[in-house]
């Protein structure tokens, strides 16, 4: 190969797409509908078109291969516009030369000129930290227990397959679920119709929806697959249920798991679930250490910006309120100054050197404190380079608290 051959180029026409997802295929042959996501991702989503999809050739072959997914975040409430990375690959006779190093460059400047605040992936273990990831808010918190300890109930709330009538009901529900998590996706209606009509979310096996009713009005629904080469049912999304309507989801699944010859039932859902805590009180596992996403600040300046509201919120019901100080957040390489007065944020400018000051914090790290992942503390009890001086360790403490998040499926 070449130099001109490593620079990476867009999918363009209908040939570009076979040939892509015969890529796709020959790189994930050993993971049975990865291809499945791509089409949908192609065909289906609202918001990517060919643009999104980055390959390498060796002439006119394509040898490896990064789409950018366009999601939105919350961060208390606050909506940020964040890009996926997704389907990161290179066939394995190519791998070792550098090519995703060289895509990977491409996607950050590509969301740095489209005006992503950040960008996230689930991404395999330590390989994104050499292009600015650090790991920042939970994933793939797993529950497991036997159907057979599932007690025998005879609820009288109704269970019926989910239908697309039921995504504003279903959207609503699911709002007031993520408004326990700090840091939550956005699925608007778009979205929601693209994961009903194709039955895949971001998992590129197909999913089943019901809806939970009581007296005729939808309370909850749920989502669950098949694993029969682990006799295990997977149960990919709920939302709050109280003790009776999380008897009758579980009855449910007990006597699907029976029909369909399943053992086991385990959740992919957030800890925090009324669900997921009501599984535990029946001898259910939890699966323990988790992972985590791995996010990117694209720009720190911005990010301190549109986070603005959200400091001046939390300073207002603290001792802090009426705060008047200039705060030099030292990120090493940089510095990020906040000017503060009568605890309304007036300014907030970077400083290309690292300035001596008495909040002393990691460039990557920092991303655990803005996502509520890790608190101050244990940054600095973790990290050697986060360090803040005692009189200011409280002030860091109400700015950066310690939240639960949760990131639902988002496209």
């Amino acid at each position: 190969m070449n130099k001109a051959d490593l620079a990476p180029k867009h999918l363009e026409t209908n040939e570009d797409v076979e040939q892509y997802l015969e890529l796709i295929r020959k790189i994930w042959g050993e993971e049975p509908g990865v291809d499945k996501l791509a089409k949908k991702l192609i065909g289906y989503h609202p918001k990517m078109n060919l643009k999104n999809f980055y390959v390498i050739k060796d002439k006119d072959r394509m040898v490896s291969t990064i789409n950018l997914i366009p999601v939105t975040w919350s961060i208390g409430g606050i909506h940020l516009k964040a890009a996926e990375m997704g389907h990161v690959g290179t066939l394995p006779e190519y791998r070792g030369k550098g090519l995703i190093q060289r895509l990977i460059d491409e996607y950050h400047k590509e969301i740095q000129k489209h005006g992503y605040d950040i960008a996230v992936i689930e991404g395999i273990p330590y390989f994104y930290r050499q292009f600015g990831y650090e790991y920042a808010v939970p994933l793939l918190e797993e529950t497991k227990i036997r159907l057979d300890q599932i007690p025998e109930w005879k609820p009288k709330i109704k269970i019926r397959p989910f239908t697309e009538k039921d995504v504003p009901k279903a959207r609503m529900l699911l709002e007031q679920s993520q408004r326990k998590f700090y840091v939550h996706s956005v699925r608007d209606e778009t979205i929601w119709k693209m994961q009903q009509r194709t039955n895949i979310a971001s998992d590129p096996e197909p999913f089943q929806g019901y809806a939970v009713e009581e007296q005729g009005k939808m309370i909850a629904y749920f989502r669950i697959r098949d694993i029969p080469k682990e006799k295990e049912l997977l149960l990919t999304e709920i939302t709050e249920v109280d003790q009776l309507a999380a008897q009758a989801v579980l009855s449910f699944l007990k006597k699907y798991g029976s029909q369909h010859n399943l053992e086991t039932l385990s959740t992919n859902i957030s800890y925090e679930e009324p669900f997921a805590e009501y599984l535990v009180s029946l001898g259910a596992m939890k699966n323990v250490p988790t992972y985590a996403w791995q996010i990117r600040i694209t720009d720190y300046v911005e990010i301190f910006r549109k986070l603005k509201p959200l400091f001046e919120h939390r300073l207002a019901n603290s001792m802090y309120n009426r705060l008047t100080e200039t705060l030099n957040f030292n990120f090493r390489m940089f510095t990020i100054q906040v000017t503060v007065k009568d605890g309304k944020i007036t300014g907030i400018r970077k400083i290309a050197k690292g300035e001596r000051s008495p909040i002393g914090l990691n460039p990557l790290a920092f991303v655990q404190l803005m996502t509520g992942y890790k608190n101050r503390q244990e940054l600095e009890e973790t990290v050697p380079d986060v360090r803040v001086a005692v009189s200011l360790r409280p002030l860091i403490d109400v700015l950066f608290p310690k939240m639960p998040s949760y990131i639902h499926s988002a496209y």
